[in-house]
């Protein structure tokens, strides 16, 4: 009987052991503080541009703030005062300077950059969230949108985006106080300036729509949910409305909060609204065309890329509510701009994520690469360097007049400097003219409320009341000094409006100052100063000029009575 042999086993083959692939480090969070630094730096490099005529708003009824006068009362104005509040918080932290103003633009605008990354993050991607923070910063501090100016824009930028973040965190918890937040913040963008409302639709729009087609929720359950984001964006509105009603200025707050800013956003010809669109996006255009036909271009893919439903939704909704914001009253100002700068850089993120995406599949080296992070890194750093003489090299001064040829923000402080030393703390002074930041740096009240003379000389209902009222006020305070701004820029003035603030202006001069200083304005030298005899009668070399003037001695009647 023969042994059976013993079965030996084969092994089985060992399988190929495959190294996990190592997960691509994140360095988004790196290239934001190198943003920050570089943009904080070029804010810092022009922290002394002196202020232009909106910021001389804020600056002078924030600081009538910090006094304790109420709004409208000394300055009025048709925006809410969110702003002047804003600035007068900046002067309580930084002081009472020009200075002050802008370094609380600077941090403020770091802050933006942070709240948009870590809210863009939690909602779509880091890079997505890269993307928005760095262009936004980056393009926010250009020329052609004012960028270095502490404008409402960008208030209404950094509120949107504390909204933007709690936004991101109620989508994953659903917590009702998170949606009061949210709403409390659009209140205060739209305390900064009115326009935010397309924001604040926006807002709520998108919360309907989500707690509908995503959470399910019945109409009923969606209006109380509702009802906590509508009363944190009402109640900002309400204190300043209670504020203003307790104080005895509703007359004056209503009139120009609402009668008057319902008719300077009036519908206009399509001839006003192109030349006006051509003057200030043709700039734009040429300084970053390209980010314009990248983040047109992530538009329009956006269709095939894999977000979901909901973060299609916002992106396109967010980006119509922006170009909405811009354009209120199709006045298409320069730094209105800076509200679409935030849906520029996400949708030129996602363009970028989409396309680099797309080439992984086809050429395998690149998935080891952080092609879209290389990508953005480029075209930041194109844009740093094609206008590195503006954001590096150029002087305060060269700004100025690069950004505000012909008026005169830099001659505003010496104007205000002479009137400062030759008035007490009591005396007000008054302004013909549209330059509310010679108040703020003489540090005196005016002797009217109409820091602008636009409205006076624009072809609307109100704008002979308005001239009395003016006049009025100028005649019974009497200011010891007048300062009368013959510059195009300050008065804007429209045909067929009335003249009888002009009429007043000569002969009111005439009768009770003596011009003390003459400042002239010539397209080769600028700005030039006539002081004592020089500025009796003085030739103007353009259309530009002002004049300082001091009050004569009021006269003396006596009169003698029959014995």
């Amino acid at each position: 009987m023969s042994k059976k042999k013993p079965v030996v086993k084969q092994a089985a083959p060992k399988k190929a052991v495959v190294p996990p692939q190592k997960p691509q480090r994140d360095y988004t969070l790196a290239f934001l503080l190198v943003i920050i630094a570089i943009v904080s730096f070029i804010r810092y490099r022009y922290i002394k541009m002196p202020l232009e005529r909106d910021e001389g708003e804020y600056a002078y009824i924030g600081n009538l703030f910090l006094h304790g006068i109420t709004p409208f009362k000394d300055g009025y104005s048709m925006k809410l005062p969110g702003t002047s509040f804003m600035y007068a918080v900046f002067m309580l932290l930084f002081g009472h300077t020009n200075r002050a103003i802008h370094w609380g633009l600077l941090l403020m605008n770091a802050s933006t950059m942070c709240l948009l990354y870590y809210a863009f993050k939690k909602m779509f991607n880091s890079f997505l969230a890269i993307a928005t923070a760095a262009i936004y910063g980056a393009m926010a501090v250009g020329l052609p949108f004012i960028g270095l100016a502490a404008h409402a824009t960008h208030f209404i930028c950094f509120y949107s985006a504390i909204a933007l973040l709690l936004l991101s965190n109620f989508l994953k918890s659903g917590k009702l106080f998170t949606l009061f937040l949210i709403g409390l913040m659009m209140g205060m963008a739209f305390l900064m300036k009115q326009q935010a409302a397309f924001m604040v639709l926006f807002f709520a729009v998108f919360l309907v729509i989500y707690l509908k087609m995503e959470k399910k929720l019945a109409f009923p359950e969606i209006a109380r949910k509702f009802l906590f984001f509508g009363s944190g964006v009402a109640i900002p509105y309400i204190i300043v409305f209670l504020i203003i009603v307790c104080t005895g200025r509703f007359y004056d707050f209503w009139l120009w909060t609402v009668k008057y800013a319902s008719q300077y956003e009036a519908v206009k010809s399509w001839y006003a609204i192109s030349t006006c669109f051509k003057e200030s996006f043709i700039p734009a255009w040429m300084m970053y065309n390209y980010l314009w036909i990248i983040a047109l271009l992530g538009l329009l893919v956006l269709y095939w890329t894999p977000y979901t439903r909901m973060q299609k939704l916002f992106v396109l909704g967010y980006f119509v509510a922006s170009v909405c914001t811009l354009s209120s009253g199709f006045y298409f100002r320069q730094h209105y701009y800076i509200v679409i700068l935030p849906a520029v850089g996400l949708l030129s993120g996602i363009l970028i994520d989409f396309l680099i995406k797309q080439a992984r599949k086809r050429i395998p080296v690149l998935k080891s690469l952080n092609g879209s992070l290389i990508v953005l890194s480029v075209l930041v750093f194109t844009i740093i360097y094609t206008w590195r003489g503006y954001y590096f090299s150029y002087t305060v001064e060269e700004v100025c007049d690069m950004s505000y040829w012909g008026n005169p923000f830099n001659e505003a402080s010496k104007i205000a400097k002479y009137i400062k030393e030759n008035t007490s703390d009591t005396d007000k002074i008054a302004v013909l003219g549209s330059e509310p930041e010679i108040y703020f740096y003489a540090d005196r009240i005016a002797a009217t409320g109409y820091l602008y003379t636009y409205p006076l000389v624009d072809n609307q209902p109100y704008n002979e009341i308005m001239q009395q009222q003016m006049i009025q006020e100028i005649e019974k305070n009497a200011p010891p000094f007048l300062v009368f701004c013959n510059v195009p820029y300050s008065w804007l003035a429209k045909k067929d409006c009335p003249t009888t603030i002009i009429n007043w202006i000569n002969s009111y001069t005439s009768a009770h100052y003596t011009p003390v200083c003459f400042v002239d304005f010539s397209n080769d030298t600028g700005w030039s100063f006539y002081w004592g005899n020089g500025s009796k009668n003085p030739i103007p070399q353009t259309v530009s000029y002002i004049i300082i003037y001091k009050r004569k001695p009021d006269k003396v009647l006596s009169y003698l009575t029959k014995p």
